[in-house]
């Protein structure tokens, strides 16, 4: 279930967002193309794997995950997402969305059509650039994560897990200190590929270390320079060739 907040003059110009990635552009070239806004409920769905691509949106609140579903029938989280991400750019592939998107907590959405996309993309340099940052972002945040899984053991992926968090809450203006997690255990460990019970036994040996103190889910980072050290090794980085640069291409393709 969804609440549908009708078009307003002032959408963009009063977001808490408006600074931010995408949106940090000229106003009067991007809130004509912001049809609506929605907020949407805890596990309520944004789109659908296999749903026809028909627009993007902008997290302008709360936050969500997306996820691919296995030929086995096994859910696979891919990423979380934050305000201000962009969303739906995996659309751009071929049509339609490969990704289901799910919301992990009350959230507000940005809807710009494909059509009034287009239409802006022609007549501002600094959308398109924007949008292509967009995806550039998103191609960063997948080899970064590829590679912890490739190359990093349980402990270190949940370390590296931790601190992202804490850089993505920072750079929103929020602490990076002290934070939620609006994910479950069970998604943390879907997500980083590990079990629940080593989720929940890493947290116990940090929280015993005196490196960080968890209650419910709420997380504190008490100690950054302990954490940054359970990062054991410097990693080689690997060329990762993945679907998103097809995605790239094809935006490159559209601007053109």
């Amino acid at each position: 279930m969804s609440i549908h907040t009708k078009p307003q003059p002032s959408l963009c110009q009063h977001c808490t967002m408006s600074d931010m990635r995408f949106c940090q552009v000229n106003k009067s070239k991007v809130e004509p193309k912001v049809k609506y806004h929605k907020v949407y409920n805890k596990s309520d769905v944004l789109f659908g794997s296999g749903q026809i691509f028909d627009a993007i949106y902008i997290l302008r609140s709360g936050s969500a995950k997306s996820s691919v579903l296995a030929n086995s029938g096994h859910e696979q989280i891919s990423r979380f997402h934050y305000p201000s991400d962009l969303i739906g750019l995996d659309g751009f592939d071929n049509g339609s969305h490969a990704q289901s998107i799910k919301f992990l907590e009350t959230s507000s959405v940005c809807r710009i059509g494909l059509g009034e996309l287009d239409k802006a993309m022609v007549n501002s340099a600094s959308i398109r650039y924007k949008l292509l940052q967009g995806m550039s972002h998103a191609l960063n945040d997948e080899d970064k994560f590829l590679l912890s899984l490739n190359n990093m053991n349980s402990a270190e992926r949940l370390s590296s897990f931790l601190l992202d968090l804490s850089s993505q809450f920072e750079n929103r203006g929020l602490s990076g200190n002290v934070f939620d997690l609006s994910m479950t255990r069970v998604d943390i460990a879907n997500y980083l590929g590990m079990a629940i019970e080593t989720v929940s036994r890493l947290l116990t040996q940090l929280q015993n270390e005196d490196i960080i103190e968890v209650e419910k889910r709420r997380v504190k980072i008490l100690n950054f320079r302990k954490l940054n050290q359970c990062l054991l090794h410097e990693r080689e980085p690997h060329i990762l060739l993945t679907a998103k640069t097809r995605q790239l291409n094809n935006i490159q393709a559209r601007v053109a």
